[in-house]
């Protein structure tokens, strides 16, 4: 009787123990999604081509995720040339038409480097996934989704000019960059 007398109490002592405690505080934290995107340089210029021609940018534009989230990016063009040209993705580019790709890469890439699946337009935005705006077997890849905190990729661009135009002047196509959560 006394073993159980003493368990009893002891048990008792315990269980007070638990609610001594008059409080209890609990931190709660919040991080609010900020996706951002900052583009260096903020423009390429590829000088004169020819009718049905076509050109890889020789340098790149650094994308940089300044968000504080996990990005991926998205191209599209906003604005076509005066209204005189149109943009095509699914084809080679006809009188008045031209396509205008882009691919995430470590080095230069090459003309073939670039695939149809990377050229984006008014109408056609591109989301950067493991095959589309990257290459797929390149040793040196570099994607444009998964883009943590701070970090940069190498953005390169391939224009194909009208097959025929009646506009010879210097043609301005407004390009953006997105930023979407990963």
């Amino acid at each position: 009787m006394r073993k159980y007398l003493v368990v009893l109490l002891l048990l008792g002592f315990l269980g007070s123990a638990a609610y001594a405690a008059g409080t209890a505080d609990i931190t709660v934290t919040v991080k609010v999604q900020k996706l951002s995107v900052a583009v260096s340089p903020s423009s390429y210029d590829f000088g004169t081509l020819t009718a049905g021609g076509s050109s890889v940018s020789d340098s790149f534009i650094a994308v940089t995720n300044d968000g504080n989230v996990t990005e991926k990016f998205q191209l599209s063009v906003v604005s076509e040339p005066n209204g005189t040209w149109s943009s095509v993705t699914a084809s080679a580019p006809g009188a008045e038409q031209y396509r205008l790709s882009g691919i995430f890469k470590n080095s230069a890439p090459v003309a073939g480097n670039f695939l149809a699946s990377d050229a984006f337009s008014v109408s056609t935005s591109r989301v950067a996934t493991a095959s589309d705006l990257a290459l797929d077997a390149d040793a040196d890849g570099e994607k444009g989704f998964s883009v943590s905190e701070s970090s940069a990729r190498k953005l390169w661009f391939k224009l194909e000019a009208p097959s025929s135009t009646v506009i010879t002047t210097q043609q301005s196509i407004t390009a953006r960059v997105t930023a979407q959560v990963n």
